[in-house]
């Protein structure tokens, strides 16, 4: 028995320089990835983001005018970096009736050649404020994830096509109606787009999905979410310790309901970068206290910064081969 593509079949004085070209091919390293620039992030325009949305706009729940005005900013934002942006509109089925509903998200594609065979890349975050009984603002559960996207959006696209194509993805009903966070009443934008992805048969080419979400604690770590893929959580946690960050990430072990689960349902690997202890015992998450003060600018600095360093070995390890 003979395996298929030896040397067998070649004359001896062949032999040896197959051998050696045979060697010398596998010993070639995989692809190095494609580095980006980090130091592009400008957590000072970031911060300005999270604060439209929070002075500008105020509270963004489920079906208010405000939410429908952070549509169009992003929308806006979007189209300003010279992309092309779609919005996804949807019919909620939720405890208190149908709601109108629509995600926002943009393609920056590899390959206009290419365009609908490309791996796809996603990042997304959720834009949408919980219904409470108070003037709830959500500086870090809302606006930090969207800010740190559309701040990673612009330096991306400014640095050129990637080996992927990356999606953009503002996710619009990620919070419960109710108070309690009960199935199916929570993350009705991701449940629809990847139902969406599913139809178009584009779940066989995206290949992860990386979520932001709670990550301008002014005291930030990144909780290690054991629903997450944890390969491709530690890639980022990976880039943070090597850039001098490791205080950063490598936070409590947590499982997390969130936006990421979805894709995961559709067998998409997917992590959470999220730091779900947000103050003394998590005590400003969903509080009247989850405002500005409680966030800072350098936070959303390190965020962008982690990612920056970690999407490179995402697309050399998760890239179709």
């Amino acid at each position: 028995m003979r395996a298929q593509g030896s040397c067998g079949q070649y004359p001896p004085h062949v032999r040896p320089l197959l051998l050696y070209l045979s060697l010398a091919a596998c010993s070639q390293p995989m692809d190095a990835p494609v580095p980006l620039d980090a130091s592009g992030f400008d957590s000072e325009r970031a911060w300005a983001d999270l604060m439209y949305q929070v002075d500008e706009l105020g509270p963004r729940p489920a079906g208010s005018k405000t939410l429908e005005e952070t549509r169009s900013w992003i929308f806006k934002e979007l189209e300003g970096m010279g992309l092309s942006p779609i919005r996804e509109e949807f019919q909620a089925d939720t405890p208190f009736g149908m709601y109108r509903m629509a995600n926002i998200y943009a393609d920056f594609a590899t390959d206009a050649a290419k365009k609908e065979e490309a791996d796809i890349l996603v990042l997304c975050a959720h834009f949408d404020t919980k219904t409470l009984n108070f003037r709830f603002v959500g500086a870090n559960d809302g606006a930090s994830g969207v800010a740190a996207l559309l701040e990673l959006a612009r330096v991306i696209t400014a640095q050129g096509p990637r080996p992927m194509t990356y999606r953009f993805l503002f996710l619009d009903g990620e919070e419960a109606m109710r108070q309690t966070w009960v199935d199916p009443d929570n993350t009705y934008g991701s449940r629809h787009h990847v139902e969406g992805i599913a139809q178009r048969a584009e779940n066989l080419r995206v290949r992860a999905c990386v979520l932001l979400d709670m990550v301008g604690d002014i005291d930030l770590q990144l909780t290690r979410d054991t629903f997450s893929h944890a390969d491709l959580l530690e890639v980022f946690f990976e880039a943070a310790r090597a850039d001098g960050l490791g205080d950063h990430v490598d936070g409590p072990p947590i499982p997390i309901k969130d936006d990421h689960l979805p894709f995961q349902r559709f067998e998409i690997p997917a992590c959470d970068l999220i730091d779900f202890s947000y103050g003394e015992d998590n005590e400003h998450w969903h509080k009247i206290t989850d405002i500005p003060k409680n966030c800072s600018r350098e936070s959303l600095g390190v965020i962008g910064r982690i990612v920056l360093l970690g999407l490179p070995a995402v697309e050399q390890r998760f890239k179709t081969r």
